[in-house]
């Protein structure tokens, strides 16, 4: 399956094996075990499109400097960002992913982005050495607040910047209470309603930096 996706005044390609309700009619009870590994990564999230389009606005700012892109999935924020920097890292914690995520780069000419399978809970990445981080949809789920606060402190560089899209869902709350608490200081950007296929969200853009004594 092909989609595409106009971010700036450019048309983008995404490939796909199928969308979620397919997959998901095939899972079995070892995909629903304590360290669920569902598919959402098939699908393109207006989060993720609400993101890619930020980052094609913020082109100005990104640099030479790393960037992570946390959760990439099929890459589409990856792929945005290393037209304007040749080290933007895409990770995932699903191998598929990181397949259609490099074929996806290849589609569309962004041959300068990198990809990493590694599960962010356990980063084998160098501290301090993104000045960008961001991602798209990623706290849907509680378990991944500690570990992604983690992440946070771990692997963002003096003066950096993050980036989260996200909707707004009642389960999300506690983590900005976590940033709030461990000095980071947090901005909402930009607020947009996002539709795309079936999917009709309104989408937050938030920014995060740490507090300054």
């Amino acid at each position: 399956m092909e989609e595409r996706i106009a971010i700036q005044g450019r048309d983008y390609r995404f490939q796909r094996p199928a969308d979620l309700e397919t997959l998901w009619e095939q899972l079995d009870e070892q995909d629903f075990c304590a360290d669920e590994r569902l598919p959402y990564w098939v699908e393109i999230w207006p989060a993720g499109i609400f993101l890619a389009q930020w980052i094609a606005r913020q082109k100005d700012r990104l640099s030479m400097d790393w960037c992570l892109d946390l959760g990439c999935g099929l890459g589409v924020s990856t792929c945005v960002a290393a037209e304007f920097t040749g080290r933007a890292l895409g990770l995932d914690y699903e191998f598929a992913a990181l397949s259609y995520a490099r074929r996806n780069a290849g589609l569309n000419g962004c041959d300068a982005a990198n990809w990493a399978l590694m599960d962010w809970r356990r980063p084998g990445l160098k501290p301090g050495s993104f000045a960008f981080i961001w991602g798209a949809d990623i706290l849907y789920e509680a378990r991944f607040f500690q570990p992604l606060a983690r992440i946070f402190q771990e692997l963002l560089a003096p003066g950096g910047i993050i980036w989260l899209s996200t909707p707004q869902r009642k389960v999300s709350e506690p983590f900005w209470n976590i940033l709030a608490q461990n000095d980071w200081r947090i901005s909402l950007q930009d607020t947009e309603h996002i539709a795309y296929k079936t999917y009709h969200m309104q989408v937050y853009l938030w920014e995060i930096t740490r507090k300054t004594p």
